[in-house]
């Protein structure tokens, strides 16, 4: 004997969601607040006339101000423990740089005497010389050209001694090939 299921009624489908109006009206005042501030400090800086290179120097000191200052008082520091690591150097010792030591980094290399400058790179990548290919191809192809004949109407006005017919087989050309 078959046992029936008995199925209930389907599930009511969901009601669609209400627009929030309270969200609506808090990002129209976002909106407003924003355009309003921009509005202001777009009038505050065209209010400096003549002093406008100013007012771009200061947002500019404003903006990059800050990592400027970082930058100034690592290298006052004069260690180069963090600029190694960072090139991958892991060194994690202190590195300090003196006076005389950073001189000597930032002086001008001289050759020792008797070395040579060798200005080819042996790990350069090799270059197919494709030129010299299409010259070669070209040049092989005027040869067989001219073996064959196809340029002895143009050589006889020239001289018909240089023409393959007078050349291989020791006769004048008649006239342009067919």
């Amino acid at each position: 004997m078959e046992h029936a299921t008995v199925k209930g009624p389907a599930p009511a489908p969901e009601p669609p969601k209400k627009i929030d109006t309270g969200l609506i009206a808090a990002l129209g005042v976002g909106a407003a607040g924003l355009g309003g501030m921009v509005g202001g400090m777009l009038t505050g800086f065209l209010n400096l006339k003549g002093l406008m290179p100013l007012g771009v120097l200061a947002i500019i000191l404003i903006i990059s101000g800050p990592s400027m200052i970082m930058a100034w008082l690592k290298l006052r520091k004069r260690n180069l423990g963090p600029i190694l690591d960072a090139n991958g150097w892991a060194l994690n010792a202190k590195a300090k740089i003196n006076v005389p030591f950073g001189a000597s980094l930032t002086q001008l290399a001289v050759l020792p005497t008797g070395a040579k400058r060798d200005l080819v790179d042996p790990f350069a990548e090799k270059k197919r010389p494709w030129g010299f290919y299409c010259i070669l191809l070209a040049i092989i192809l005027l040869v067989f050209g001219w073996a064959f004949g196809r340029f002895d109407w143009f050589l006889s006005s020239l001289s018909p001694k240089i023409t393959s017919s007078w050349v291989i087989h020791d006769k004048l050309p008649s006239g342009p090939p067919q």
